[in-house]
């Protein structure tokens, strides 16, 4: 009977390599967007646009629509008032980062006065949280932040605790990620994380070797996304391109694309 049971194992370890995990998926630059990425990233379960929809990605010159599941994303204040989500979407990704002022950049009571726009958009669909930056390195300010946001928004409904972690520490990101989750009884969807700053391609891989083990085996983790599939943009807190999963200008795995892929 223990030989069954450790060959079950081994078989559903097998099959979870071969298929991919359901939780394991990726961010996906619009303006970006090759031809054949999601295929490219083929043992990957999910992906999202930071749009509600994705006609923009998938251009006339592509001879194959996208493959994974699309999740479409409720960005800001200005998506609330007219955005027609894909009808196939059983998920709907709440406000980007509103603690950040370069992105939808809103107050916990701002974001609860439109919650219901969004529960509108969702239309009975699974709705996740707002997603906040930073969370695994400060759980106490994004604890505060939820606190305030659910205090202001008596009644409304979020089914899952979207965050995201940029700080290449993957012990403490999986604790606050459990912190975060125990506190508001919700699974955690991971929607952004890589290591910022000037790290090697290497580094990513050497994060991605602890993390994705961790975020696998944490049954409070639904889902996690890595950012990105690909980035043409630099800035001081991303200096290079050492995250990209996929090359530039083309849909084909970099060396960090294909540890995340083949995990």
């Amino acid at each position: 009977m223990v030989f069954v049971a450790l060959l079950e194992l081994v078989l559903v370890v097998f099959q979870q390599q071969v298929d991919g995990s359901s939780k394991r998926g990726f961010g996906m630059y619009y303006n970006y967007y090759e031809c054949g990425d999601t295929y490219a990233l083929n043992n990957t379960y999910w992906w999202y646009n930071w749009h509600y929809n994705f006609t923009k990605d998938v251009t006339y010159h592509c001879p194959r629509r996208t493959r994974g599941e699309y999740l479409p994303m409720i960005f800001g204040e200005a998506d609330t008032l007219d955005s027609k989500i894909p009808t196939e979407s059983k998920y709907v990704l709440g406000f980007n980062e509103p603690n950040e002022p370069n992105q939808s950049d809103m107050s916990p009571e701002r974001c609860a006065e439109l919650w219901p726009r969004v529960e509108k958009i969702a239309g009975g669909r699974i709705l996740v949280s707002p997603a906040l930056a930073a969370c695994d390195i400060y759980p106490d300010m994004c604890i505060d932040w939820y606190e305030r946001f659910f205090k202001a928004c008596s009644g409304c409904r979020v089914d899952k605790i979207a965050v995201h972690g940029y700080h290449c520490v993957p012990y403490e990101l999986i604790q606050s990620l459990g912190k975060i989750s125990s506190h508001f009884n919700r699974p955690i969807w991971l929607t952004e994380f890589a290591c910022h700053g000037n790290v090697s391609s290497q580094d990513q891989i050497n994060f991605m070797n602890i993390a994705l083990p961790l975020l696998e085996q944490a049954s409070f983790v639904e889902r996690y996304a890595w950012f990105s599939q690909r980035s043409k943009e630099v800035s001081t807190f991303m200096p290079n391109f050492s995250n990209n999963l996929l090359k530039l200008d083309s849909p084909t795995l970099t060396s960090v694309g294909t540890f995340y892929n083949n995990y």
